[in-house]
Protein backbone atom coordinates (compact mmCIF):
# COMPACT_ATOMS: atom_id res chain seq x y z
CA UNK A 1 0.00 0.00 0.00
CA UNK A 2 3.12 2.52 -0.20
CA UNK A 3 4.08 3.85 3.10
CA UNK A 4 2.87 3.43 6.03
CA UNK A 5 1.61 0.27 8.04
CA UNK A 6 3.04 -2.71 5.55
CA UNK A 7 1.41 -6.27 5.47
CA UNK A 8 3.80 -7.51 8.40
CA UNK A 9 2.06 -5.00 10.78
CA UNK A 10 -1.81 -6.06 9.55
CA UNK A 11 -3.39 -8.90 10.37
CA UNK A 12 -4.28 -11.93 7.94
CA UNK A 13 -7.71 -11.79 7.45
CA UNK A 14 -7.91 -14.93 5.77
CA UNK A 15 -11.81 -16.50 7.33
CA UNK A 16 -13.20 -12.60 7.99
CA UNK A 17 -16.16 -10.89 6.77
CA UNK A 18 -15.42 -7.22 6.43
CA UNK A 19 -18.15 -4.69 4.78
CA UNK A 20 -17.07 -1.61 3.00
CA UNK A 21 -19.64 1.05 2.27
CA UNK A 22 -18.96 3.35 -0.77
CA UNK A 23 -16.80 0.98 -2.31
CA UNK A 24 -16.23 1.36 -5.85
CA UNK A 25 -14.11 4.11 -5.76
CA UNK A 26 -11.98 6.21 -3.73
CA UNK A 27 -10.76 5.22 -0.43
CA UNK A 28 -13.40 2.53 -0.18
CA UNK A 29 -12.11 0.91 -2.88
CA UNK A 30 -8.35 1.21 -1.96
CA UNK A 31 -10.21 -0.15 1.78
CA UNK A 32 -11.81 -3.15 0.00
CA UNK A 33 -9.00 -3.92 -2.17
CA UNK A 34 -6.29 -4.03 0.63
CA UNK A 35 -8.79 -6.29 2.86
CA UNK A 36 -9.38 -8.14 0.03
CA UNK A 37 -5.29 -8.93 -0.47
CA UNK A 38 -5.27 -10.03 3.29
CA UNK A 39 -7.81 -12.53 2.44
CA UNK A 40 -10.79 -10.83 3.87
CA UNK A 41 -14.04 -12.10 2.05
CA UNK A 42 -14.79 -8.54 1.30
CA UNK A 43 -18.68 -7.14 1.03
CA UNK A 44 -18.76 -4.07 -0.62
CA UNK A 45 -21.73 -1.81 -0.41
CA UNK A 46 -22.39 0.45 -3.66
CA UNK A 47 -25.13 2.69 -4.80
CA UNK A 48 -24.03 2.38 -8.94
CA UNK A 49 -24.55 -1.06 -10.02
CA UNK A 50 -22.05 -0.46 -13.21
CA UNK A 51 -19.44 1.26 -11.15
CA UNK A 52 -19.58 -1.45 -8.44
CA UNK A 53 -19.21 -4.31 -10.76
CA UNK A 54 -16.48 -2.67 -12.20
CA UNK A 55 -14.81 -1.82 -9.22
CA UNK A 56 -15.61 -5.65 -7.79
CA UNK A 57 -13.71 -7.18 -10.85
CA UNK A 58 -10.77 -4.40 -9.85
CA UNK A 59 -10.50 -5.86 -6.05
CA UNK A 60 -11.19 -9.29 -7.25
CA UNK A 61 -8.10 -9.33 -9.18
CA UNK A 62 -6.08 -7.65 -6.85
CA UNK A 63 -6.96 -10.46 -4.26
CA UNK A 64 -5.86 -13.42 -6.73
CA UNK A 65 -2.63 -11.62 -7.47
CA UNK A 66 -2.04 -11.91 -4.12
CA UNK A 67 -2.90 -15.09 -3.11
CA UNK A 68 -4.79 -17.73 -5.93
CA UNK A 69 -6.08 -19.58 -3.48
CA UNK A 70 -8.23 -16.80 -2.22
CA UNK A 71 -10.57 -17.52 -5.13
CA UNK A 72 -14.04 -15.61 -5.66
CA UNK A 73 -13.91 -13.36 -2.44
CA UNK A 74 -15.79 -10.19 -3.16
CA UNK A 75 -19.05 -9.58 -2.79
CA UNK A 76 -21.16 -7.05 -4.32
CA UNK A 77 -24.61 -5.44 -2.50
CA UNK A 78 -26.39 -2.69 -4.21
CA UNK A 79 -28.33 -0.07 -2.23
CA UNK A 80 -28.68 4.24 -2.11
CA UNK A 81 -27.52 5.17 2.08
CA UNK A 82 -30.10 8.17 1.45
CA UNK A 83 -32.97 6.03 1.27
CA UNK A 84 -33.40 4.61 4.94
CA UNK A 85 -35.44 1.58 3.18
CA UNK A 86 -32.63 0.54 1.30
CA UNK A 87 -30.44 0.85 4.52
CA UNK A 88 -32.73 -1.58 5.70
CA UNK A 89 -33.30 -4.06 3.24
CA UNK A 90 -28.96 -3.86 3.23
CA UNK A 91 -28.71 -4.84 7.09
CA UNK A 92 -31.11 -7.76 7.04
CA UNK A 93 -29.72 -9.19 3.36
CA UNK A 94 -26.57 -8.83 5.10
CA UNK A 95 -27.86 -10.37 8.35
CA UNK A 96 -29.62 -13.27 6.49
CA UNK A 97 -26.64 -13.60 4.47
CA UNK A 98 -23.51 -13.93 5.93
CA UNK A 99 -23.36 -15.75 9.59
CA UNK A 100 -20.01 -13.61 10.95
CA UNK A 101 -19.41 -10.06 10.63
CA UNK A 102 -15.65 -8.88 11.45
CA UNK A 103 -15.34 -5.63 10.35
CA UNK A 104 -17.75 -2.95 9.23
CA UNK A 105 -16.37 0.01 7.36
CA UNK A 106 -18.75 2.94 7.31
CA UNK A 107 -16.67 4.94 4.90
CA UNK A 108 -19.52 6.60 1.99
CA UNK A 109 -19.79 10.13 2.58
CA UNK A 110 -20.68 13.05 0.78
CA UNK A 111 -19.64 17.13 0.61
CA UNK A 112 -22.89 19.40 -0.80
CA UNK A 113 -22.39 22.97 -1.31
CA UNK A 114 -26.31 23.06 -2.13
CA UNK A 115 -28.79 22.22 0.76
CA UNK A 116 -30.54 18.53 -0.84
CA UNK A 117 -33.23 16.89 0.23
CA UNK A 118 -33.34 12.82 0.81
CA UNK A 119 -36.54 10.75 -0.06
CA UNK A 120 -36.64 10.67 3.63
CA UNK A 121 -37.31 14.10 4.27
CA UNK A 122 -33.69 14.87 5.79
CA UNK A 123 -30.70 16.81 4.97
CA UNK A 124 -28.75 14.82 2.55
CA UNK A 125 -25.45 15.32 4.51
CA UNK A 126 -26.73 14.57 7.69
CA UNK A 127 -28.51 11.80 6.54
CA UNK A 128 -25.83 9.97 4.37
CA UNK A 129 -22.74 11.06 6.89
CA UNK A 130 -24.47 10.11 9.80
CA UNK A 131 -27.54 8.47 10.00
CA UNK A 132 -26.82 6.14 7.52
CA UNK A 133 -23.96 4.61 9.25
CA UNK A 134 -26.09 5.25 12.62
CA UNK A 135 -28.61 2.74 11.57
CA UNK A 136 -26.45 0.37 9.31
CA UNK A 137 -24.13 -0.39 12.70
CA UNK A 138 -27.36 -0.85 14.39
CA UNK A 139 -28.66 -3.57 11.89
CA UNK A 140 -25.73 -5.55 11.69
CA UNK A 141 -24.75 -4.98 15.17
CA UNK A 142 -26.36 -8.59 16.33
CA UNK A 143 -23.92 -10.36 13.84
CA UNK A 144 -20.80 -8.01 15.20
CA UNK A 145 -21.72 -8.96 18.64
CA UNK A 146 -21.98 -12.83 17.86
CA UNK A 147 -18.45 -12.62 16.16
CA UNK A 148 -16.76 -11.05 18.52
CA UNK A 149 -18.33 -13.77 21.12
CA UNK A 150 -16.62 -16.60 19.01
CA UNK A 151 -13.25 -15.02 17.54
CA UNK A 152 -12.98 -12.22 20.60
CA UNK A 153 -13.10 -9.39 18.49
CA UNK A 154 -14.97 -7.43 15.48
CA UNK A 155 -14.57 -3.89 14.85
CA UNK A 156 -16.66 -0.87 13.43
CA UNK A 157 -14.34 1.83 11.90
CA UNK A 158 -16.14 4.95 10.68
CA UNK A 159 -14.60 7.72 8.58
CA UNK A 160 -14.60 10.68 10.11
CA UNK A 161 -12.79 14.23 9.46
CA UNK A 162 -10.51 16.77 11.09
CA UNK A 163 -13.32 18.97 9.72
CA UNK A 164 -14.79 18.39 12.83
CA UNK A 165 -13.17 21.15 14.86
CA UNK A 166 -14.75 24.04 15.44
CA UNK A 167 -18.21 22.75 15.11
CA UNK A 168 -21.15 21.79 17.19
CA UNK A 169 -24.37 19.76 16.66
CA UNK A 170 -27.17 22.07 15.95
CA UNK A 171 -29.95 20.00 17.41
CA UNK A 172 -32.46 23.26 16.91
CA UNK A 173 -31.68 22.94 13.20
CA UNK A 174 -30.64 19.62 12.18
CA UNK A 175 -32.34 19.60 9.07
CA UNK A 176 -30.64 22.99 8.19
CA UNK A 177 -34.30 24.28 7.04
CA UNK A 178 -33.49 28.16 8.54
CA UNK A 179 -29.84 27.78 7.05
CA UNK A 180 -27.51 26.06 5.32
CA UNK A 181 -23.64 26.48 5.20
CA UNK A 182 -22.00 23.26 3.28
CA UNK A 183 -18.72 23.18 5.57
CA UNK A 184 -21.40 24.05 8.74
CA UNK A 185 -23.00 20.85 7.65
CA UNK A 186 -20.18 18.59 6.56
CA UNK A 187 -18.60 19.34 10.48
CA UNK A 188 -21.27 18.61 11.99
CA UNK A 189 -21.91 15.35 10.27
CA UNK A 190 -18.35 14.27 11.02
CA UNK A 191 -18.97 15.36 15.03
CA UNK A 192 -21.71 13.38 14.90
CA UNK A 193 -19.33 10.51 13.52
CA UNK A 194 -17.43 10.81 16.68
CA UNK A 195 -20.07 11.06 19.19
CA UNK A 196 -21.66 8.08 17.71
CA UNK A 197 -17.98 6.42 17.88
CA UNK A 198 -17.58 7.22 21.51
CA UNK A 199 -21.38 6.51 22.96
CA UNK A 200 -21.55 3.00 20.77
CA UNK A 201 -17.95 2.49 22.14
CA UNK A 202 -19.51 3.00 25.67
CA UNK A 203 -22.64 0.52 25.41
CA UNK A 204 -20.10 -2.00 24.07
CA UNK A 205 -16.96 -1.76 25.75
CA UNK A 206 -17.52 -5.20 27.76
CA UNK A 207 -18.31 -7.04 24.09
CA UNK A 208 -15.41 -7.32 22.45
CA UNK A 209 -16.70 -5.05 19.21
CA UNK A 210 -13.75 -2.12 19.25
CA UNK A 211 -15.58 1.04 18.04
CA UNK A 212 -13.43 3.59 16.36
CA UNK A 213 -13.04 6.76 14.10
CA UNK A 214 -10.74 7.82 11.68
CA UNK A 215 -9.63 11.09 9.74
CA UNK A 216 -7.64 9.52 7.20
CA UNK A 217 -6.09 12.70 5.89
CA UNK A 218 -6.46 14.91 2.70
CA UNK A 219 -7.37 12.71 0.42
CA UNK A 220 -8.29 13.27 -4.00
CA UNK A 221 -11.37 11.55 -4.06
CA UNK A 222 -15.08 12.10 -5.34
CA UNK A 223 -16.17 13.92 -2.09
CA UNK A 224 -15.14 16.88 -4.09
CA UNK A 225 -17.14 16.30 -6.93
CA UNK A 226 -19.53 19.37 -7.83
CA UNK A 227 -19.46 22.73 -9.73
CA UNK A 228 -19.71 25.13 -7.07
CA UNK A 229 -16.71 27.64 -5.16
CA UNK A 230 -15.61 24.78 -2.78
CA UNK A 231 -14.89 21.64 -5.48
CA UNK A 232 -13.05 24.08 -7.80
CA UNK A 233 -11.07 25.08 -5.15
CA UNK A 234 -10.33 21.54 -3.99
CA UNK A 235 -9.68 20.52 -7.29
CA UNK A 236 -7.13 23.14 -7.57
CA UNK A 237 -4.99 22.37 -5.04
CA UNK A 238 -5.91 18.49 -5.46
CA UNK A 239 -2.06 17.49 -6.28
CA UNK A 240 -1.84 18.51 -2.31
CA UNK A 241 -3.91 15.59 -1.62
CA UNK A 242 -3.63 11.90 -0.41
CA UNK A 243 -4.11 9.55 -3.12
CA UNK A 244 -6.56 7.41 -2.65
CA UNK A 245 -4.94 4.32 -1.65
CA UNK A 246 -2.59 6.70 0.49
CA UNK A 247 -5.71 7.46 2.56
CA UNK A 248 -7.23 3.95 2.73
CA UNK A 249 -3.98 2.80 5.18
CA UNK A 250 -5.38 4.46 7.73
CA UNK A 251 -8.39 2.70 7.93
CA UNK A 252 -7.25 -0.48 6.96
CA UNK A 253 -5.21 -0.36 9.77
CA UNK A 254 -7.80 0.59 12.01
CA UNK A 255 -9.51 -2.50 10.29
CA UNK A 256 -6.68 -5.17 10.84
CA UNK A 257 -4.14 -3.89 12.50
CA UNK A 258 -3.47 -6.16 15.76
CA UNK A 259 -1.65 -2.89 17.71
CA UNK A 260 -5.37 -1.58 17.44
CA UNK A 261 -6.67 -2.84 20.98
CA UNK A 262 -9.01 0.29 22.29
CA UNK A 263 -12.34 1.35 21.54
CA UNK A 264 -13.63 4.60 21.45
CA UNK A 265 -10.79 6.37 19.64
CA UNK A 266 -10.25 8.84 17.31
CA UNK A 267 -7.07 8.67 14.83
CA UNK A 268 -5.59 11.15 12.79
CA UNK A 269 -4.38 8.71 10.03
CA UNK A 270 -2.51 6.00 12.42
CA UNK A 271 -2.19 8.44 15.28
CA UNK A 272 -4.59 8.47 18.54
CA UNK A 273 -5.33 11.97 18.99
CA UNK A 274 -7.79 14.45 20.89
CA UNK A 275 -10.78 14.90 19.07
CA UNK A 276 -12.25 18.52 19.48
CA UNK A 277 -13.91 19.27 23.02
CA UNK A 278 -17.60 19.26 21.77
CA UNK A 279 -15.95 15.59 20.49
CA UNK A 280 -16.52 14.34 24.29
CA UNK A 281 -20.02 16.26 25.24
CA UNK A 282 -21.76 13.59 26.79
CA UNK A 283 -24.74 14.80 27.27
CA UNK A 284 -24.61 16.11 22.89
CA UNK A 285 -23.88 12.47 22.44
CA UNK A 286 -26.26 10.98 24.67
CA UNK A 287 -29.15 13.29 22.96
CA UNK A 288 -28.07 12.32 19.24
CA UNK A 289 -28.30 9.07 19.94
CA UNK A 290 -32.13 9.38 20.69
CA UNK A 291 -32.41 11.81 18.02
CA UNK A 292 -30.65 9.41 15.28
CA UNK A 293 -33.03 6.42 16.73
CA UNK A 294 -36.28 8.36 16.36
CA UNK A 295 -35.31 9.85 12.64
CA UNK A 296 -34.25 6.21 11.81
CA UNK A 297 -37.26 4.63 12.95
CA UNK A 298 -35.58 2.57 15.23
CA UNK A 299 -37.65 1.11 18.75
CA UNK A 300 -37.33 3.27 21.24
CA UNK A 301 -34.78 1.97 23.65
CA UNK A 302 -35.53 -1.76 25.22
CA UNK A 303 -38.34 -2.70 22.92
CA UNK A 304 -37.31 -4.52 20.35
CA UNK A 305 -33.45 -6.41 19.08
CA UNK A 306 -32.68 -3.22 17.31
CA UNK A 307 -31.60 -1.57 20.84
CA UNK A 308 -28.32 -1.74 22.25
Amino acid sequence: MGDGPGPSALKDMYGTVCVVTGANSGIGKETAKELARLGARVVMVCRDEARGREAREEIQAAAFQAAPSHGDTVDLHLADLAVQEEVYALGETLRADYERLDVLVNNAGVFLEEREETVDGIEATFAINHLAPFLLTHLVLPRLQETAGRAGEARVVTVSSEAHRGYSIDFDDINAEESYSPLQAHGQSKLANILFTHELARRLRDEGVLVNAVHPGMVNTNIWRGSGWFSRLARLFAWLYKRPEEGAQSVVYLAASPEVEKTGQYFNETEIVNPSPEAYDEKAAARLWRLSRKMTGLAEEGEGAESS
